[in-house]
């Protein structure tokens, strides 16, 4: 058996030899005074033989300057026209109530998910919000810029009373020494005080020192604060 010849309206419309929106236009009149139906395949129309012979016909008869409404009412006369299917719809296309219904249905998902997105990004830009408010509400209020000259005055002055405190106590220490560990002998019946060997023992008392007059000035006891 020989499969029946069907093309789409841009090849149809060549094989008539008129533009494809004038052929476009003849059938959908056809379809919709009911007079013939345009098969479809995945909702697209699809033209066969029959298409082509009343095509062709038309296109002779308005070649001819016969009037469109005339030839329509012609047609029943010369071809076995194609009825129309039980749930037709004036229009271009059948009404797929499943189509439709799905269509809405996966429309109404999409709605949903985006709903529910908006819905989470509100949420946690609040939680976010309150989060921040309480944190800044616990927060200690920043430091005015007297406030920071003061302290850093404070830190200054500690820090040079803590050098101070040091040079004193290490010259104390120094001093406490017995003459012997002081002096050193500078030719056969001199002695002179040892200057470096002074320096070195200051010097060191310091590193020595440091941390545990830091702690006393501060107050720190075991690594905590009075």
């Amino acid at each position: 058996m020989q499969l029946e010849k069907a093309w789409k309206i841009t090849e149809f419309a060549k094989l008539i030899d008129k533009h494809y929106n004038t052929v476009d236009q003849w059938f959908k009149q056809l379809e919709d005074k009911q007079v013939h139906y345009v098969n479809r395949v995945a909702g697209e129309k699809v033209y066969d033989e029959t298409d082509l012979d009343i095509g062709r016909y038309i296109k002779e008869a308005r070649d001819k300057n016969y009037n469109l409404q005339i030839i329509f009412d012609q047609l029943k006369d010369v071809f076995d026209l194609r009825p129309f299917p039980e749930d037709w719809i004036t229009g271009d296309a059948l009404v797929d109530i499943e189509g439709i219904k799905r269509s809405m249905e996966i429309r109404f998902e999409s709605m949903l998910q985006e709903a529910k997105r908006d819905i989470l990004v509100a949420a946690a830009q609040a939680a976010a919000s309150d989060l921040e408010q309480n944190v800044t509400k616990y927060l200690p209020a920043p430091k005015s810029h007297e406030e920071i000259t003061f302290e850093r005055s404070n830190e200054m002055l500690t820090k040079i009373r803590i050098d101070n405190l040091l040079e004193e106590r290490a010259v104390a220490a120094w001093n406490a020494l017995p003459e012997s560990e002081k002096m050193k002998k500078v030719g056969l019946f001199r002695k002179d005080l040892d200057w470096e060997k002074r320096d070195a023992f200051i010097r060191k008392f310091k590193n020595e020192n440091y941390e545990q007059l830091v702690k006393e000035q501060y107050g720190i006891t075991d690594g905590h604060p009075k």
